[in-house]
């Protein structure tokens, strides 16, 4: 009897394929950014940031459990992550009260990821978008959404694990909460700088973001509370 052997198959995970995806396009933006503008580079840890928050964003986004709800269903979950977009961006101050005259709107180029800036301040109300920042927030927007989908689907003991996820994700904004404060400012990111000062800041916040991610796009708890 004669043996063929053959080979193992494998394969790259999706999730990894997404992120190599994304890793390219990212690169690819910012260097034509970089070529397009006079925007410098930063230290190579404080560079990765916005890589890595855009990332995480695009692969948690791609790869979560999207429940399947009726319509009032939908509205309710996206009236939910809507608000904790809103709230959290109010938390880490990138919306908030205008502090003085309105003076309408600009841009300020900073490296990759942290730029370029775009700075509102009208009557009564002012924004301060941080592209990765941006972005990051409304996937954690979204995914906030989701689990709030697990909620409506299958009852508020099965959606335990999505809430805990939810109220994990308050903690990622606590780290920013500081180093935006800093933001602009001096202190954490200076207007026509690299972002250099409070990088432990940035990591931590960073770090927090990745878990808070993890757990609103795997729900892990999940598992324990739909049996």
């Amino acid at each position: 009897m004669s043996r063929v052997a053959t080979a193992r198959s494998w394969s790259i995970p999706a999730p990894a394929r997404t992120a190599v995806l994304a890793l390219g396009v990212q690169s690819a933006l910012a260097l034509a950014y970089l070529l397009a503008t006079d925007a410098g580079l930063a230290a190579p840890t404080m560079l990765a940031i916005p890589f890595v928050w855009l990332t995480v964003a695009v692969v948690a986004v791609r790869h979560a459990d999207r429940p399947t709800v009726g319509r009032p269903g939908r509205w309710i979950a996206a009236a939910v992550g809507a608000a904790y977009v809103l709230g959290l961006a109010w938390l880490i101050g990138a919306v908030g009260p205008a502090m003085g005259p309105a003076t309408g709107v600009d841009l300020v180029l900073l490296p990759p990821g942290w730029g370029p800036v775009l700075r509102f301040s009208g009557v009564g109300v002012a924004f301060t978008l941080v592209p990765y920042r941006a972005a990051g927030v409304l996937a954690l927007g979204y995914l906030v959404s989701l689990s709030v989908r697990n909620v409506v689907e299958e009852g508020l003991s099965a959606g335990v694990g999505g809430l805990v996820a939810v109220g994990s994700c308050a903690g990622c904004a606590l780290p920013l909460v500081t180093s935006l404060a800093g933001a602009l400012t001096g202190a954490g990111l200076s207007v026509g700088a690299a972002p250099t000062v409070g990088g432990g800041t940035y990591v931590l916040g960073t770090a927090a973001y990745v878990l808070a991610a993890w757990l609103l796009a795997a729900r892990p708890l999940r598992r324990y509370t739909t049996r």
